[in-house]
């Protein structure tokens, strides 16, 4: 079988947790007042599922542009020390190929890629390319599927996908880790609640940083001897 295609098939399993999500945040973008075009063309160009998320919700509030930005610039501050991370697996195909893969490094393809032995190019692209476009389509029935349902469904669907996806994340930090994010995050819920939108802003942008932090320091504690 072509590399290519192992690749891809390697990715089924993501796919299947991959597909609902995107579909939730098409239906949200959809409800929200984001063309099934636009939601789309986020996920082409995003393609990270809580930065996407919390742009939608940043929309939903009437938020500014420059606010939507920052908002997915500091969830996606992340990517960084995964990219570093994944260099020694794509250090011998050369900067092209390493600025395409990068593109479709998210949390499952790299526990993925770094739990297994080194691939080649045409591996790495078939699973990115496998997990993206079902994201993309995802995000497109989605969007469809939106416009269908009653506007009520909105105010409890993007809470309830942020406590899954935050979750999801931290599902092998459950001891400590988890009650750490989910007590802070919580805790800025209730307190931020004068603030409105913008307190619900900062409490998604404050447990995203600190899972992050938290996922580092089980890399680093993992890296010693």
């Amino acid at each position: 079988m072509p590399e290519f295609w192992r690749g891809s098939l390697r990715a089924t399993g993501i796919v299947v947790g991959f597909f609902p999500i995107a579909m939730s945040f098409g239906a949200i973008a959809a409800q929200t007042g984001v063309s099934q075009l636009a939601a789309m063309g986020m996920s082409v160009w995003v393609f990270a599922g809580a930065s996407q998320f919390a742009a939608i919700e940043a929309v939903r509030q009437d938020l500014s542009a420059v606010s939507i930005v920052l908002t997915i610039l500091i969830i996606n501050l992340r990517h960084i020390p995964m990219s570093l991370a994944a260099q020694k697996n794509y250090r011998p195909f050369g900067k092209v190929k390493q600025f395409i893969l990068s593109h479709g490094i998210v949390d499952e393809t790299f526990a993925l890629e770094l739990s297994e032995e080194t691939h080649s190019f045409a591996y790495y692209l078939g699973m990115h390319l496998c997990c993206w476009a079902a994201w993309v389509i995802g995000t497109g029935l989605g969007g469809w599927l939106g416009v269908q349902l009653p506007e009520q469904w909105l105010a409890f669907a993007l809470p309830a996908l942020f406590l899954c996806l935050l979750c999801n994340s931290l599902k092998q930090h459950w001891s400590r880790e988890i009650m750490i994010a989910l007590g802070v995050g919580i805790a800025l819920v209730l307190l931020t609640q004068p603030w409105g939108a913008t307190g619900v802003l900062l409490s998604i942008l404050a447990v995203a940083a600190i899972a992050s932090l938290l996922s580092q320091e089980k890399q680093s504690g993992g890296t010693k001897p």
